[in-house]
């Protein structure tokens, strides 16, 4: 079955004047947000915007004397991908501008997006989902306590400021961690900037605390949003982020089929499957469950101290710790007391809440089992 990098090979000669923006043509947006173009697409306005095509181009030449591995949990087909937008008439003249990226540390963020001008009158604001850094992770880990963290807020900053740069109507999209900053910002626009707003594209990624789903705001954007996720999705069905509108088929197995190069497609739209998979569904009760029983303290204890143990011998991405495993496995000898109590004892938590969805999945199918009494 194909994904979307055969999709770009039936559907590259095709400028979205000819076929129009389509799910699939979102999905591919979201990936561009991974590109560094810092010093390439930083301009402002359309006027200083520069081609997808080109854009690429400069981006693959910083890397021509190294490989272009971009970590262990993004797509190894990622630069395939870029060369085949590039290549395309679909995407190739697209015009990019607006692009920012922030790591920093000491305040746990890390935030990238970047404006594609499509060309039909639009422009798609991309919001890079989590990349390799620890911090990154950190940060989604602390939306688990936290009402908003800090990419969140640049991301709502951000479509704010690019609305008053860019005309015409707006899409906003990301997956994973990207398709929850796109509903954050969305969310918190000013009303003029919603009524320009005319797809908002959750691809895979978490929700909200009903601090956030039960706002106006978040109202006002709801039958705007497109939720998309694979059969075993496990990310985007974290939180709240209202219904979900497609759950399509993944060529990946478990947890991997989080990659959105695994999704497949079927001419201009992804490949229906039938529902979540039982097992997406049992570990989304066990992972809400579990939540629901820790306190907003430890839960914030739990990141603190997990973060704690992954970073105790300076590692900075996850691919540091897939170098060294040796040396990750030293560092959770080396936790304190209280780090360990805490992680295990949340652990404790989760296998029982994880043993008791199964339990209850057993006696749910013995019931069905069981012969119904004839009636008299």
């Amino acid at each position: 079955m194909s994904n979307i990098l055969e999709y770009m090979d039936w559907r590259g000669d095709l400028t979205v004047k000819n076929a129009p923006f389509n799910e699939v043509d979102n999905l591919i947006l979201t990936q561009l947000s991974f590109m560094d173009l810092g010093g390439i697409a930083e301009g402002e306005n359309l006027r200083k915007s520069i081609s997808v095509r080109e854009a690429v181009g400069q981006f693959l030449d910083k890397h021509r004397d190294k490989e272009l591995y971009m970590g262990v949990l993004l797509p190894e087909v990622l630069p395939e991908l870029f060369r085949k937008v590039a290549a395309s008439r679909r995407f190739g003249d697209m015009r990019l501008l607006r692009f920012r990226s922030v790591l920093d540390t000491e305040h746990e963020t890390q935030f990238a997006a970047v404006c594609i001008a499509i060309g039909d009158g639009s422009f798609y604001a991309s919001f890079r989902g989590t990349d390799d850094t620890l911090v990154g992770w950190k940060e989604d880990f602390n939306m688990s306590f936290m009402d908003s963290v800090p990419a969140q807020i640049l991301a709502r900053d951000y479509l704010a400021d690019a609305a008053k740069h860019i005309r015409g109507k707006i899409r906003v999209g990301g997956h994973s961690k990207g398709g929850n900053l796109a509903l954050y910002s969305a969310a918190n626009m000013p009303p003029r900037v919603q009524n320009r707003i005319i797809g908002v594209y959750n691809n895979d990624g978490p929700g909200f605390g009903k601090s956030i789903t039960e706002t106006d705001g978040f109202r006002a954007i709801e039958d705007k949003v497109r939720t998309i996720v694979p059969q075993f999705s496990v990310v985007g069905l974290l939180l709240e982020h209202g219904k979900v509108d497609k759950v399509v088929r993944s060529s990946g197995d478990g947890i991997w089929q989080h990659d959105p190069c695994t999704w497949e497609v079927l001419g201009c739209d992804f490949v229906k499957a039938d529902g979540l998979s039982k097992e997406s569904r049992g570990i989304e009760k066990t992972i809400k469950a579990w939540v629901a029983e820790l306190t907003v303290e430890q839960r914030r204890d739990l990141v603190e101290s997990v973060y704690k143990a992954f970073t105790a011998n300076h590692a900075e991405t996850l691919t540091d710790i897939a170098e060294d495993k040796l040396d990750f496995v030293r560092s959770l000898g080396k936790m304190d007391d209280k780090t360990r109590d805490i992680i295990f004892s949340t652990g404790k938590l989760l296998l029982r809440e994880g043993f008791r969805t199964v339990q209850e999945g057993r006696t749910k199918k013995a019931k069905k089992a069981e012969p119904k009494e004839k009636k008299k």
